[in-house]
């Protein structure tokens, strides 16, 4: 499996590297002085940068996956526990992730009264959900997850390291870098990159399920519709905001932050993620969280 994952992720770059320094479509004058405080992007493609989302993505799906193969070693889970622990893990996965991943505010960010899912200075499509939309679709979401979860925990000898639920938890992983670059780092061309491997393994993900336990998989598959929504959104959003950003990160455009020690080993730090509601925008609520976790840790 990883051997695949590895030539589809490498497929990926490479069919992309000659859109990644697409630069910006010709504007009036008038349309080119208000952009120019956009981030430049002539420094040529980050290689160290691109690289850094797939180790990342890699490291957060071991420690799931030896997280699984713990919990199995301490006995049989109860399968009553199943659901509620993967609905924590479809809530709080990015405990186990070396990339900050805040999600955005919750309901979405105030935009003139209005809640809706992207900063103010994002142009969005007319069929955009509204913000507070997002968070009953991705408990409902996390609530399908939970109960797949348990019936394919059932069908493959009630253990926690089986195929179908690691390629869930590669899923869960994939997300969270995507999260990172989309809320953290706010790269848009990034992002519509990245959402294709989200969707990629969210795929993967109902069609282990239905191989073990299809009505599993059936409960699983519209996750994969809503993130194809969602790829869309990400797509279209990237398109209709210009300049036209890059689909690879670029050297010296300042947007990128850098790898953590994953939250699962800052006891300190995971409690105030675990107990406390995702609030602000999201690169100031990930530096209030970064500069709380080290007087925590102090």
């Amino acid at each position: 499996m990883r051997a695949y994952l590895s030539l589809f992720m490498l497929a990926g770059v490479s069919a992309l590297r000659p859109y990644a320094g697409i630069a910006a479509p010709r504007l009036p004058l008038a349309a080119s002085v208000r952009m120019s405080d956009a981030p430049a992007t002539a420094g040529g493609i980050d290689w160290a940068e691109t690289a850094k989302y797939p180790l990342a993505t890699a490291a957060q799906a071991g420690l799931i996956a030896t997280f699984f193969r713990a919990v199995d070693a301490c006995g049989q889970l109860p399968a009553p526990l199943v659901p509620p622990l993967f609905a924590f893990l479809s809530l709080r996965s990015r405990l186990f992730s070396p990339l900050p991943a805040n999600r955005p505010p919750r309901g979405g960010f105030e935009v003139d009264g209005k809640r809706v899912p992207t900063p103010a200075e994002t142009i969005r499509p007319w069929w955009t959900p509204p913000g507070i939309a997002f968070p009953f679709i991705w408990l409902t979401i996390t609530a399908l997850r939970a109960v797949s979860s348990m019936l394919v925990y059932k069908a493959c000898g009630r253990v926690l390291f089986c195929g179908p639920l690691l390629l869930l938890g590669l899923h869960l992983a994939v997300g969270d870098t995507w999260n990172s670059v989309t809320n953290v780092e706010q790269r848009k061309g990034v992002s519509a990159v990245g959402v294709i491997f989200v969707w990629c393994s969210v795929v993967a993900a109902v069609k282990a399920f239905y191989a073990v336990a299809p009505l599993a998989g059936a409960i699983l598959a519209p996750s994969a519709v809503w993130i194809s929504i969602a790829s869309v959104l990400t797509w279209t959003i990237w398109k209709i905001n210009p300049p036209l950003e890059p689909l690879l990160p670029q050297r010296g455009d300042g947007l990128g932050v850098s790898l953590v020690t994953p939250l699962v080993f800052r006891p300190k730090a995971a409690w105030k993620v675990v107990t406390a509601p995702p609030a602000g925008p999201p690169k100031k609520a990930a530096a209030a969280e970064a500069k709380e976790e080290e007087s925590a840790e102090e």
